[in-house]
């Protein structure tokens, strides 16, 4: 059987990884970012995938460049320990975005697969997908429409997280 203390512990680290990432972003800082992927982790933007830590480098430096302010703010965390040195998790949050042209706002998931290397926990495998993502003064009239994923300069498009209430499901 598992030590409770250390599947507690882990989880514990798990969740900071995810705050620390958050705060990182938000401070463009590749340098405390890189310690926190494994060196042949992937990253995958709503399908944009990067490999290994010099792609995901620059796919995240592009992203830093394209907005003067972020804001992250990380909301559910929840981890599944698979193992003394693997995990997968799943956490939601919503973004302030400065850009050029004006304020973006978006709500995502993270899909993480985490690995213990060289003692600490990192990410093997980030996925996003973004709830919505619209600026600021059109907020109201995106969030209900189906194509509310609408970055500056890419065309509109629906998300590819799809809670119950779009489904048709009902409780």
């Amino acid at each position: 059987m598992a030590d409770p203390v250390r599947q507690l512990l882990d989880r514990e680290a798990l969740r900071d990884l995810t705050a620390r990432y958050a705060l990182a972003v938000d401070d463009h800082d590749l340098g405390a970012l890189e310690t926190m992927f494994h060196p042949g982790a992937v990253f995958d933007r709503d399908g944009d995938t990067a490999r290994g830590w010099p792609e995901i480098a620059e796919m995240l430096g592009a992203s830093m460049r394209g907005f003067r302010r972020m804001i992250h703010t990380p909301h559910a965390v929840v981890v599944d320990l698979v193992g003394a040195d693997e995990a997968t998790g799943r956490s939601s949050g919503h973004a302030e975005l400065v850009t050029s042209r004006g304020v973006l706002l978006a709500a995502y998931r993270y899909f993480d697969r985490y690995a213990r290397h060289e003692g600490r926990w990192v990410f093997t495998r980030r996925e996003v997908r973004f709830l919505y993502a619209t600026s600021a003064t059109e907020y109201a009239a995106t969030l209900p429409d189906v194509d509310r994923v609408r970055f500056p300069g890419e065309p509109p498009r629906a998300s590819a997280v799809t809670p119950l209430a779009d489904s048709g499901a009902t409780s």
